[in-house]
């Protein structure tokens, strides 16, 4: 999906975003990002793609930076913030272009983001750019299923799932590798479609 294209449909859907993943966030998606949260290091951490806020709740004593190319999920994301507190710096901006310096953060946390960015690959390449040597990302991701038959329907049917947004045939974590990143551990939460990756610079 072209960024123009991206940017407008989010925009679009961020009154009514989190009403319609809500089935999923009860389901399994909330328990995963709190599982994610717990294991994230650092003091000063970078959130890309951080949407709605869907994950601030489980923040802990972190300064935080948070992007998206939405002007209006980061208005959400801005009122959850207050509503619990938190004080967070939310950035209008491109994850194949991000507005840091070299080396900027202690880590980094992505839920759910390159399945949907145009060019994944120079979105990881920005991450490893703005991640301090020894610093580590933090993946939340779902991804090309390693079954060969599951692995296929997927390419079969992402055409149409691309029409409306993500991308469900991604390789992440051989993209996540291809960028220079040092995969730590690869968890497999449901079957190996959705997956918690540690990487570190």
């Amino acid at each position: 999906m072209k960024k123009g294209t991206d940017k407008k449909k989010y925009d679009r859907i961020a009154r009514v975003y989190d009403l319609m993943e809500s089935p999923m966030e009860v389901f399994a998606l909330s328990r995963w990002r709190e599982e994610l949260m717990e294991i994230v290091e650092g003091r000063n951490i970078l959130e890309v793609g951080i949407g709605t806020g869907k994950n601030i709740q489980h923040y802990r004593d972190w300064r935080v930076v948070g992007v998206d190319i939405s002007r209006k999920m980061l208005e959400k994301a801005a009122i959850k913030s207050r509503r619990i507190g938190r004080e967070i710096d939310l950035v209008v901006a491109d994850v194949e272009t991000l507005p840091f310096k070299d080396e900027s953060f202690d880590g980094i946390i992505s839920t759910f983001v390159f399945c949907s960015v145009e060019n994944p690959l120079a979105g990881l390449r920005e991450l490893h750019r703005v991640l301090k040597k020894g610093g580590k990302a933090y993946f939340l991701e779902h991804m090309r299923c390693e079954n060969d038959f599951a692995g296929k329907f997927m390419d079969f049917i992402n055409p149409i799932f691309r029409a409306i947004g993500p991308e469900i045939n991604r390789k992440t974590a051989e993209n996540i590798r291809k960028t220079g990143f040092k995969i730590l551990e690869e968890k497999y939460l449901r079957t190996s479609v959705f997956r918690i990756i540690i990487a570190e610079k």
